[in-house]
């Protein structure tokens, strides 16, 4: 969505200032690669936004195809139109407006018998939270919980990031995660943190068959101290390297796909 634009004094009526990556519409989605995963994802879309000077190729053309079939509206605007919605960023003639993405109750990601969750206890980077989503697809995850405040939201750039995962993978929001943890344990999952200095370690470990949920703390404290004593159990991820530990969104890539190829 195009915010309205305010004179500023000293400038001519007819500039246009690019909007800062804070100030980007939050439903925007840009690039070509995200918007076609986008609308092959089926998300809700309020319109596509395509440049008027945007060569025609197979991506594009892709993504024309999918908006028509979709009753996606499409608007021709000038390259500066998009420079200026997404903070300049690499939008190589394409956006989508994505509707406002639709959260779910916990509760209906744990009422599988063999459910898999991830509980993010605070994951602040939008790229992080992107790709553990897309990891979560990848590996099969019923879903993901991330606290409502203090953490990374589902935005246009998880979504963009996530390569259309986000589209895919329920994503429940709760005010704290040691509620998380509770109502996981109530619903009889075996509740394991990822912690680099716990004593067992994730390949020897018996409590990663499922149901499981796996817990990820946030990029620069790990698992808060309160939600890591609600955990049945914490592993390590073992590394013969000299760097002290993996990025989050790393360490939770290997950790789901080992539930993964547990549950064969």
């Amino acid at each position: 969505m195009a915010h309205r634009r305010q004179r500023v004094a000293g400038k001519p009526r007819g500039s246009h200032r690019v909007s800062t990556p804070d100030e980007v519409d939050e439903r925007l989605v840009y690039g070509r690669r995200p918007v076609l995963e986008h609308l092959i994802a089926g998300a809700a879309t309020e319109r596509l936004l395509v440049a008027q000077e945007a060569s025609r190729g197979e991506n594009l053309n892709e993504i024309l195809r999918r908006a028509e079939a979709g009753g996606v509206r499409t608007r021709r605007v000038p390259r500066s139109e998009l420079d200026r919605l997404s903070g300049g960023g690499n939008h190589q003639g394409v956006a989508v407006l994505a509707s406002r993405f639709r959260y779910v109750d916990v509760e209906s990601l744990l009422a599988s018998a063999d459910a898999t969750i991830l509980i993010l206890d605070g994951v602040m980077d939008p790229h992080n939270f992107g790709s553990l989503l897309r990891s979560a697809d990848g590996a099969g995850f019923g879903g993901v919980v991330i606290r409502s405040r203090r953490a990374a939201q589902v935005t246009a750039a998880v979504r963009r990031v996530s390569a259309g995962a986000a589209e895919f993978v329920p994503v429940a929001r709760v005010p704290n995660s040691t509620l998380a943890v509770e109502r996981a344990k109530d619903a009889g999952l075996w509740v394991v943190g990822l912690d680099e200095d716990a004593d067992d370690d994730l390949w020897t470990s018996s409590s990663l068959e499922p149901p499981v949920a796996l817990v990820l703390g946030s990029e620069d404290k790990g698992i808060a101290p309160k939600v890591r004593e609600k955990c049945d159990e914490t592993v390590r991820i073992p590394s013969r390297g000299r760097v002290g530990s993996l990025n989050v969104s790393v360490a939770g890539a290997i950790a789901m796909f080992e539930v993964a190829r547990r549950r064969g």
